[in-house]
């Protein structure tokens, strides 16, 4: 089906991450009311066009990514004259994958599920499982082309680009670290003594660098991997103060040594404490290219494994065959992200814990 997309803001580019939602539909265009965006383009290099040309595309529907998503319904039906059954608010997308969800598990014996279910059934559809974080925590944005926050009592830096909060006026960084309570399926750390002093560490996929820089001050080395280069270009200016501890790499971890890959095997030559995977679904490429260093070393594992269908038990395969005893962060993680999760429609472990066995 062809869709077009009203919107391009914030709420478009959550949308658009959510390939779940929209798997089956061809974007053909994005429409929005200001006309200085006219004729540029947006998300995959797709044309943002002015309301009055709907009139002239062939389209099954209209979706409306938008805070305003009323008012530009009635733009629509009064103004451009589409017609009501052309046209979806995003959030309608989210409900109908929920629902699917619900159906799918009303039977279950999993206890946990079963309390995913009753959440869901009352609230929207959440990525964490039943999990929420009551705290709200903002951290207010300093600098214009340099923004940072403070965490740590450091300097954390963000790509100016970034899609800031607003909070009472000014910019702000929204619950930073809020996927990391106590009770999250994404929990990466579940003791703080697991980091000790003097350790070495590797996080890879490290985005702004918040795990890192809290422990940044007792370890010994830290292998930081981003390869984002926007992500990796503030992570420098981050970690000015610690760079002659800390490892920069901004290439791809994987199995094999290329251009843009690197193996772990390659990239490290001494032993590791902790390391911290979350690479977006490389991680088992990743671990095939780590064994040396995992067999070597006796290091605390945290391997995110909700990206795709079967990673928790690739990843379990690979740290066991290695020497390591595994278990799994509690909870359960609807990764909607996944396009392919549109179909599976299944529940993930967020975490692969490992542990050298004794």
């Amino acid at each position: 089906m062809d869709i077009v997309i009203w919107g391009t803001g914030g709420t478009t580019a959550h949308f658009l991450k959510k390939k779940a939602l929209y798997k089956e539909f061809r974007i053909m265009a994005f429409v929005d009311n200001d006309s200085r965006k006219w004729g540029t383009f947006f998300g995959d290099h797709t044309k943002i066009i002015a309301p009055e040309q709907l009139q002239t595309l062939d389209f099954d529907y209209v979706v409306i990514c938008s805070l305003y998503d009323k008012e530009i319904k009635e733009q629509l039906i009064q103004d451009l004259k589409i017609q009501e059954n052309k046209i979806i608010v995003y959030s309608q997308l989210d409900e109908e994958l929920k629902w699917k969800v619900i159906s799918k598990y009303a039977d279950t014996d999993d206890r946990e599920i079963q309390k995913i279910i009753s959440m869901w059934k009352l609230g929207g559809l959440n990525i964490f499982g039943d999990y929420r974080c009551d705290e709200e925590i903002f951290h207010e944005v300093y600098g214009e082309e340099e923004p940072y926050i403070i965490f740590e009592n450091k300097r954390m830096y963000f790509p100016p680009q970034y899609p800031f909060e607003r909070r009472e006026g000014k910019r702000a960084v929204y619950n930073l670290f809020f996927e990391q309570g106590e009770a999250c399926p994404h929990l990466y750390l579940r003791k703080d003594e697991e980091i000790k002093e003097g350790s070495v560490m590797v996080d890879a996929g490290a985005c702004e660098g918040n795990f890192s820089l809290r422990y940044i001050d007792r370890l010994k080395k830290l292998y930081l991997i981003e390869c984002n280069p926007d992500w990796m270009k503030v992570l420098k200016k981050t970690f000015s103060a610690y760079k002659e501890k800390v490892v920069f790499c901004d290439k791809y971890l994987g199995r094999y040594d290329s251009k843009h890959t690197i193996r772990l095997d390659t990239l490290v030559d001494e032993k590791i404490d902790f390391i911290k995977m979350d690479i977006e679904g490389a991680e088992t490429d990743a671990l095939l290219g780590a064994k040396r260093v995992l067999e070597e070393s006796d290091a605390a594992c945290s391997i995110c494994s909700y990206h795709k269908q079967y990673d928790e038990q690739y990843i379990r395969f690979l740290l066991e065959t290695c020497g390591y005893h595994t278990e799994t962060s509690k909870g359960y993680m609807f990764y909607i992200y996944d396009e392919d999760i549109s179909d599976t429609l299944d529940f993930r472990r967020g975490i692969v814990y490992g542990k050298k066995k004794k």
